[in-house]
């Protein structure tokens, strides 16, 4: 039987009663593609264009690796097309111009990296896959959170700083700096500063106009507070009609 090659690391399999006196030597090239597979890392250049990465019987290859850090300089978005077999990759999109990349075979799904991001992808042999879609137990991240999408779940604890637009934000927050806007706040108990608000209200009727270095609470006509510029609030109790400044 003569040797063939496995369909998705091409290593060589011996015949049987082949290669004698020689066999040694196919062996050893055939723990070196092993290697490659498992730990190799290959640096792709990718220049305004699609880049096919090299697949090849018996010997070493750029598909067969581990992880692909992709450099070179784009000017939109390409693809790293790499075989339709079933294989796991780490790739690293490391390319000037701030542009995504794609990687996946010549059909099927592809799977998109964000520029300066490094993430884990799969092919079943059809399609590729992102290899993580979530987490089990507590995490801890040592440096910063960039979220793209949206954030969904029970409670969200920032411990010094949230930054960004926010929407159902409850608890306290040392310093919260909300880049959108902020449709109802409920249960405040302390305002330090407050700045550009266009519009807070909540369930308990209070409405928040800006008006000069002023900001005026109305509740319910009957008890008023207002803020000024530097936060500080001063309360009208038992006052039974007040009008928007």
């Amino acid at each position: 039987m003569a040797s063939t090659y496995t369909t998705s690391l091409k290593i060589q399999q011996i015949g049987s009663g082949e290669q004698a006196g020689v066999w040694g030597s196919s062996t050893n090239t055939n723990w070196t593609l092993i290697e490659q597979a498992v730990a190799g890392v290959q640096t792709i250049n990718m220049s305004n264009a699609n880049y096919t990465l090299s697949n090849l019987n018996g010997t070493l290859d750029e598909a067969r690796n581990a992880v692909l850090v992709i450099t070179g300089t784009n000017s939109g978005v390409y693809q790293v097309v790499a075989p339709l077999v079933a294989k796991t990759y780490i790739v690293s999109n490391q390319t000037s111009g701030g542009y995504a990349i794609t990687i996946g075979g010549t059909t099927g799904a592809v799977v998109s990296i964000p520029n300066g991001i490094t993430a884990s992808v799969y092919c079943d042999g059809v399609n590729f896959y992102s290899a993580l879609t979530g987490l089990l137990g507590n995490q801890t991240i040592g440096g910063n959170l960039t979220v793209t999408g949206t954030i969904s779940g029970t409670t969200i604890t920032a411990s010094v700083n949230h930054v960004g637009p926010g929407t159902g934000l409850t608890g306290t927050a040392t310093a919260l700096s909300i880049g959108g806007n902020a449709a109802t706040a409920t249960t405040a108990t302390t305002a330090t500063t407050a700045t550009s608000a266009a519009a807070i209200t909540n369930s308990g009727g209070w409405s928040v106009t800006p008006s000069g270095t002023k900001l005026y609470f109305n509740y319910n006509g009957t008890n008023v507070a207002s803020l000024d510029s530097s936060g500080n609030f001063t309360t009208i109790a038992n006052v039974t009609a007040y009008g928007t400044p």
